[in-house]
């Protein structure tokens, strides 16, 4: 009889899910919940129907069926309750596509409940009571044990989700990747499709560096000063999944003119004390991190602390030739060549607490500390109309990067009766203090031992945001969910800067008050949304939705005129259409305008001198870009194989760009003065290039993405993707203009060698990158890495070799321009030293168990809102995301 009514529970679930239920998961997407059976008819009243005789009452008992391996949600898993007495059925249905169930109308009683599903051991709750004072329960996440016999198979299916093509977003599972150990998140961002990570760090999509990067659904004011260096600080280790949205809906900030990246670290949902600790050391980089977790049915508390160390090499060399006034041509030859030594650490706290069922809160506090030091030597050298070169001076350089910040959140969620229905208030407070400095000694000629001249540039920089932010979803019928909110940001960001020099090179600095000052940047934004997600039987799918953003703007010096910034209003409207096709197929309309801010980076009104002939300052002035997105994308399956190709449109007005002018004193004080830099007394030789940043008119780029993954035997994965894209930079105020192809693609072949033991390859590269005057090189990169684990997957140990066939990449980059009284050539090359070898052990303990109602999905804060430099999160009844990007 059990058997029988498995079955016929699995039939009629399944044949009412694929009538009824939006194709690729639009409920998860759009935030529709996490029940099978929603506002109207379900599955368990339909198996209802087929069973009439079964009692009824106004019990619930709900949750989530997981895979107790890989933690992701089992699709179509029976779930039935037994009467204890007579043994029964009572009631049941299947999971849908996030493993999630819910049983309505339960009588009072004593119940048995099972989970099943084909290639699991089942699970079984032995006595389940519903009755008076005790009508609902959340049973959280239910770990589905897998079935020894076929424990093969059940690792390929696993293996099947490494990446995942979801409604409304591209989703990475680092965690099942076993490369990812002993690296940092770059490394990570470097397997993901539609991404690519320069070998400094520096993150874009589709080509774009206009990104907003979430960590743990949380915005943090490191990732708003650094996205390269927040990157670092998080070891890859600790990397549960990576999501790209290339189309945020209007529940998102419209900050990120290309999208989203949302960054979630591995978090224990399980009961009992469990922990883990990765250790891994190499020539380049060595890691530690550790954490704890305590669960019980009502709290969760958890300590997580780490840190990463770094010490490459750096080299290479520019070449710069001018033609000057005089008809003369003047080239300049810098060789450089130093060490890095970096190192980051950060400490987290968390705190979950569940009163019932309906009401929960969480805590978190976080802080995050680095402190990077480059030593730098240069050697100048001039040549005169293509004559012998002539060694002028050299520099020894010590640049310091030390930062620590602090991000406090607390989250309330309300849930309701009516499954998906659910109100949040969300407020976070983050913190950033960084020292950037550096210390110059120069020397003429070709001899370090005689310093002619010295001087230091300290800039100490402060980053806060006050977030509250209030959310409201409802499902209003089966078909149709509302999504509302509004949300406040309160940003201030100062850098006070000043300048010391020593003319006399005796080791007396004297500060020069021309050149110290403190700039204050205040930024308040104040927003709505409104969406809707409308489904219909016949698989299509509609979410519109409308976002308004009022931002107030206010910059001033100490010691100068305050800069007019006038406040402004934005409307920013999105779009999704999308469509299930015949054999697996979905098809994916979107559009979505989006707003990108001037960050700090770009606004810092301090000129930076380290390097004599490269001299960069922001521009104050900086008015906010608006980008349009259209895209169109088609996922598809077959067998084996998973496809998905993308075609896509952004288009951008008021660009954002770094424009480079080559050029001395005057040239300097020109520019200086339009973009209401206060400079005081800078001087500049006469062939420095001068870098700053403009709204230079109009960025578009049209481009074709391609992944693919294909499992050919059992045990073997191969995925790749490739990116081919037309960029074209056009600036009517500067006369310039730029556009060409790029691209880039990444490869990975990973082989389940035996019983614990796991081997990967895996390769990527870019091409030269399209600039408004020029082209920065391209690069590539490979690995090989090896995994055995030990004792249930309890331990392991790893081996991990990059780039072992060469010690040193070089990336080159061109600049040019023609412009009349700005007319020069540079070829830029810097060597990386990029060769490494590591070693990885990581061992995990504790014990979990699956009881009480605890695992409940939190939200947090998400500001996505600034163009710059935690918790398992979707758009759609998940977390909210946060975080920062940039663009150099």
């Amino acid at each position: 009889m059990k058997q029988f009514f498995y079955i016929l529970t699995a039939v009629l679930g399944i044949a009412y899910t694929s009538q009824a239920q939006f194709p690729g998961g639009m409920g998860g997407g759009g935030g529709m919940g996490r029940g099978g059976d929603r506002n109207g008819p379900g599955m368990g009243q339909q198996q209802q129907q087929g069973i009439p005789d079964l009692p009824k009452g106004n019990g619930r008992i709900s949750g989530i069926i997981v895979d107790s391996v890989s933690n992701k949600p089992v699709e179509y898993a029976t779930v039935a309750i037994f009467d204890i007495k007579t043994g029964k059925p009572i009631d049941g249905t299947v999971t849908d596509l996030k493993g999630a169930f819910l049983l309505k109308s339960v009588p009072d009683g004593d119940f048995k409940f099972v989970v099943s599903f084909i290639g699991y051991k089942n699970f079984e709750i032995a006595k389940l009571t519903i009755g008076k004072g005790n009508k609902e329960k959340n049973l959280g996440n239910v770990s589905l044990p897998p079935d020894v016999r076929t424990l093969a198979e059940v690792t390929v299916t696993g293996e099947k989700a490494l990446i995942e093509d979801k409604v409304d977003r591209l989703v990475y599972n680092a965690e099942r990747d076993l490369a990812n150990s002993g690296g940092d998140a770059g490394d990570v961002l470097r397997k993901v499709p539609l991404l690519s990570v320069d070998l400094d760090g520096n993150v874009s999509m589709r080509g774009s560096q206009n990104i907003r990067v979430l960590i743990n659904g949380k915005p943090s004011t490191i990732v708003a000063n650094s996205v390269a260096d927040a990157l670092k600080m998080i070891p890859s280790d600790q990397i549960k999944t990576v999501e790209v949205i290339t189309s945020p809906s209007a529940k998102y900030d419209a900050e990120g003119s290309a999208g989203i990246i949302n960054i979630i670290t591995k978090k224990n949902n399980l009961q009992g004390i469990t922990g883990s600790i990765d250790i891994a050391g190499g020539n380049r980089a060595s890691n530690l991190f550790g954490n704890v977790n305590l669960r019980t049915k009502k709290l969760g508390v958890s300590v997580n602390a780490g840190g990463r160390m770094m010490y490459p090499p750096t080299g290479g060399y520019i070449d710069i030739t001018r033609l000057l006034s005089t008809g003369q041509s003047l080239r300049t030859r810098q060789e450089n060549n130093g060490q890095q030594l970096g190192g980051f650490g950060n400490v987290q706290l968390s705190l979950d607490y569940t009163f019932n069922p309906k009401n929960s809160l969480t805590y978190s506090i976080r802080n995050s500390r680095r402190a990077f030091n480059l030593e730098n030597n240069q050697q100048s050298y001039s040549f005169i109309n293509g004559g012998i070169g002539v060694a002028t001076f050299g520099n020894k350089i010590d640049t310091k990067n030390i930062g620590n910040n602090l991000d406090m959140n607390l989250d309330y969620t309300r849930k309701f009766d009516k499954e998906g229905k659910e109100f949040s208030v969300l407020a976070q407070f983050s913190e950033n203090r960084g020292d950037n400095s550096y210390t110059r000694d120069q020397y003429q000629g070709a001899s370090v031992g005689e310093i002619s001249y010295r001087e230091n540039n300290p800039n100490k920089s402060l980053t806060q945001e006050k977030t509250v932010q209030i959310d409201y979803q409802d499902p209003l019928t089966s078909h149709v969910q509302i999504e509302t909110g509004a949300k406040m940001i309160l940003r201030h960001i100062e850098s006070d800067y000043r300048f010391n020099y020593d003319s006399s090179a005796t080791g007396n600095y004297k500060a020069n008050p021309l050149r110290t000052n403190v700039f204050s940047y205040d930024q308040n934004v104040y927003s709505a949304y409104m969406s809707f997600l409308f489904q219909t039987k016949n698989k299509w799918g509609f979410k519109p939705g409308v976002r308004y953003e009022y931002t107030e703007i206010g910059a001033k010096y100490q010691d100068a005129p305050p800069v007019n910034l006038p406040n402004f209003g934005t409307i920013v409207p999105s779009l999704t259409v999308s469509k299930s096709l015949k054999g697996g197929k979905t098809i994916r309309v979107s559009y979505n305008r989006r707003i990108q801010r001037p960050s700090i980076q770009f606004l810092n009104p301090n000129v930076s001198q380290s390097d004599p002939f490269n001299v960069s300052f922001g521009n104050p002035n900086l008015k906010p870009e608006y980008t349009n997105n259209f895209e169109i994308n088609l996922s598809t399956f077959f067998k084996t194989t998973t496809l998905n190709f993308s075609t896509y449109a952004r288009m951008t007005d008021g660009s954002i760009e770094t424009v480079r002018y080559r050029g001395g004193q005057d040239l300097f004080n020109q520019l200086t003065k339009a973009q209401g830099v206060s400079t005081g007394s800078v001087v500049i030789n006469n062939n420095t290039l001068l870098t700053t940043f403009q709204n230079i008119g109009s960025n578009r780029a049209y481009g074709v993405n391609i992944f693919a993954m294909v499992k050919p035997i059992t045990g073997l994965t191969i995925n790749g993707n490739v990116d081919v894209r037309y960029i074209m930079l056009n600036s009517p105020s500067l006369g310039i203009s730029n556009q060409n192809w790029t691209f880039n693609l990444f490869g990975q072949i990973q082989y389940q060698l035996g019983k614990n033991w796991s081997a990967q390859m895996f390769g990527y590269g870019r091409a030269r990158e399209i600039q408004l005057q020029g082209t920065q090189g391209g690069f590539m990169g490979y690995s090989f890495n090896i995994l055995k684990e030990f004792k249930k997957q309890q331990a392991s140990l790893g081996f991990g070799a990059e780039n072992f066939l060469q010690n040193a990449f070089k990336q080159r980059t061109n600049l040019s321009s023609n412009t009349p009284g700005n007319v020069f050539t540079q070829e830029q090359v810097n060597y990386m030293y990029n060769r490494g070898f590591r070693i990885t052990f990581r061992k995990r303990f504790g014990k979990m168990t699956f009881d009480g109602n605890f695992f409940q999905r939190k939200k947090s804060v998400n500001n996505d809102d600034t163009k710059q430099g935690g918790d398992n999160t979707n758009d759609g009844g998940g977390q909210a995301g946060g975080g920062g990007g940039r663009r150099n």
